[in-house]
């Protein structure tokens, strides 16, 4: 289990008006032996824009805790509202643009290796495990 408490030092990214951006890694793919890429914690101040870039074997999860924001994807689908509770899928290899609305927006990021990469990794696991017992 991975434990993170509110003094973990956090990154701040400063808008060209001012607006605020905290991003705070809860964990990285490094940290655990999952699916899971990274899971980060977001806090946008009213008006600021977010930009979650595509992974071409990741999808990405983002569930919104506090207040709204505008999410869009640089493709001709229309943008989504979301608001408090709300939890949106993002396919494969799609970019998010995120503008926090008049409140600002706090939200979880999920970034998930698509099956295949998955499936290669416990793949691989489970080959190094079966090597090792082989081994004299």
């Amino acid at each position: 289990m991975i434990v993170t408490t509110a003094s973990a030092a956090a990154a701040v990214i400063l808008g060209p008006h001012g607006e605020r951006i905290r991003l705070r890694c809860l964990a990285r793919r490094s940290m655990l032996s999952s699916a899971c890429e990274s899971f980060d914690h977001l806090r946008l101040s009213p008006g600021a824009h977010h930009v979650i870039p595509g992974q071409a074997e990741a999808e990405t999860v983002l569930y919104l805790l506090r207040g709204s924001l505008l999410v869009g994807q640089a493709t001709d689908e229309p943008d989504h509202l979301a608001v408090d509770g709300d939890l949106l899928l993002a396919r494969r290899a799609t970019s998010l643009h995120l503008d926090a609305g008049p409140l600002g927006a706090e939200l979880l990021a999920l970034t998930l290796a698509a099956p295949r990469r998955a499936a290669a990794a416990r793949d691989a696991l489970a080959r190094r495990r079966a090597e090792r017992r082989t081994r004299p």
